[in-house]
């Protein structure tokens, strides 16, 4: 029987593993122990701000996340009704993808229908979600405060993994930590991102992180520091023939604007211009200055006034997040090891990373809970034949529309692009908003052998991207970086086009 549950990471990833863990295993498992481990010292503030979408809060709200995060007051984040698109060239609207329903309330659940042994039972929860956009830290934050109600959870920081023992007679597995210290549990979950040290060194050695030609150049400001008025109510996506620059405000009364500027980069720029944690201060100055300088050339002529008063901000201090991808086809378990979230199948960002994150958590713990009593080995290949899929449609559904959107392009491919936009949203709009009425926990897992077939009829829609017809929204915030030298690198401050793929 399963007793110890050792997690990897506390991203939202593994914080949601653990809540959902706790959630479907405590009534069977009295005795239950989840341990997170995690290689920083503190929680991470890197990341920006986070989009849900209307299916994101329904599941915070089934891990008790909500409540947390409504105790952070005006910083629990925006509401968001709609995201509003536009023209940076001519400021004309193009459309906007809609959070608020029919009826402007939001999205409740599918209803569901459950028969077992001739019996039905339709599903009443009647709750409706739209959408928000929160900084990352205050939605991590939320999350720890609930597993710190959680008694049988527990966190621990500074252990950054050096190595996986499997320890066969016993069916467990050891952790082999950097200071030497030593854990050990009846299953790993590996939930350590993109750059996953689970993935690497012990489940699929040798399959690294690929850089994805993209990168994200990023800030968050107050919105006082700008003259000119927002012209949108909560969140806009922007789109230029270099790109796509998101605005939205993340705090309740918009006092804070977050942007993020989403382009195609030279893998061999990268390094150039990406800060790490011993870079001096004349480096630091040279790669701010570097990439306010590209924001201007790619939106300092737009035909909106506030987006060209930012590109124009000398002031805001931008980073880069290069955006990391992990190869499609690669493995996901061992006999007591499994990856989730981006350490499994990292992709470009979908508009929030938390959709697919929390999925993962939920279904894989309501597998386990179904499948408890057989070996691992079978909870994982049911898990994977839930997941990979949808998970692979997604990832080369995602590769598209960055391409589609990101990829810089000449005047009139760039005039065709935004003439598409609201054929693409009228032409996805009721698989958009199937996917905000799904739920991962009526997600339909079939049931160990010898036990009653559970009929289900449900909508089977693909959940949509923003603009495509693919599943889950994905925040862009999320990256990685290479390891620095820690010897000051030399920026061109006036010709920057090395930076661009043009």
């Amino acid at each position: 029987m399963i007793r110890d549950i050792l997690i990897i990471g506390s991203g939202i990833t593994g914080l949601s593993a653990a809540l959902s863990l706790s959630n479907h295993l405590s009534p069977l498992i009295p005795d239950l122990r989840i341990t997170i481990f995690e290689r920083h010292f503190v929680p991470s503030t890197s990341g920006g701000a986070i989009g849900l979408s209307p299916v994101a809060f329904r599941h915070l709200d089934h891990l008790g996340v909500l409540d947390e995060l409504a105790r952070f007051g005006p910083d629990a984040g925006a509401d968001v009704d709609a995201i509003e698109i536009f023209s940076a060239r001519t400021g004309k609207s193009l459309g906007q993808v809609d959070y608020k329903g029919k009826q402007g309330t939001g999205f409740s659940a599918d209803n569901i229908y459950h028969g077992i042994s001739g019996r039905t039972i339709r599903n009443q929860d009647g709750k409706k979600y739209k959408g928000g956009r929160v900084l990352r830290i205050n939605l991590s934050l939320a999350m720890l405060a609930a597993i710190d109600k959680r008694p049988n959870i527990k966190i621990v920081f500074g252990k950054a993994l050096s190595g996986v023992i499997p320890l066969d007679p016993a069916n467990k597995v050891e952790l082999v930590f950097k200071d030497n210290s030593t854990a050990t549990g009846d299953l790993l979950l590996g939930c350590d991102g993109v750059h996953s040290a689970t993935r690497r060194k012990f489940i699929d050695p040798g399959r690294e992180a690929e850089y994805s030609r993209f990168s994200l150049v990023q800030s968050t400001i107050k919105t006082n520091s700008l003259r000119t008025s927002p012209h949108f109510r909560a969140t806009s996506l922007n789109f230029s023939k270099s790109g796509t620059l998101l605005m939205a405000f993340c705090t309740k009364h918009h006092e804070d604007l977050f942007l993020s500027v989403m382009l195609e980069c030279r893998e061999e720029a990268v390094e150039g211009h990406t800060v790490h944690d011993d870079d001096d201060q004349s480096k630091r100055s040279m790669i701010k200055a570097s990439l306010s300088h590209e924001v201007s050339l790619r939106y300092g002529q737009s035909s909106i006034p506030c987006i060209k008063e930012v590109a124009a901000h000398s002031d805001i201090d931008w980073m880069l997040y290069p955006i990391y991808q992990v190869p499609l086809g690669g493995k996901w378990f061992t006999e007591r090891a499994i990856l989730l979230g981006d350490a499994a199948h990292a992709m470009l960002p979908r508009d929030e990373s938390a959709a697919y994150a929390i999925d993962d958590a939920i279904v894989f713990s309501r597998v386990l809970t179904q499948y408890i009593d057989l070996p691992l080995q079978k909870t994982f290949e049911v898990y994977d034949s839930l997941r990979r899929s949808e998970v692979t449609h997604a990832f080369q559904e995602s590769s598209k529309l960055w391409k589609r959107r990101n990829k810089d392009a000449g005047a009139f491919e760039s005039w065709i692009r935004e003439r598409l936009v609201p054929l693409q949203i009228r032409h996805t709009e009721s698989s958009r908003h199937a996917a905000f009425r799904s739920d991962a926990s009526k997600v339909d897992i079939p049931p160990p052998p010898g036990t009653p077939k559970m009929v289900t009829k449900r909508n089977t829609s693909n959940t949509p991207s923003v603009l495509s017809s693919t599943s889950s929204f994905r925040s862009a915030s999320k990256g990685g970086s290479s390891t620095s030298s820690g010897e000051p690198v030399a920026i061109d401050l006036v010709d920057v086009s090395g930076l661009a793929i043009r």
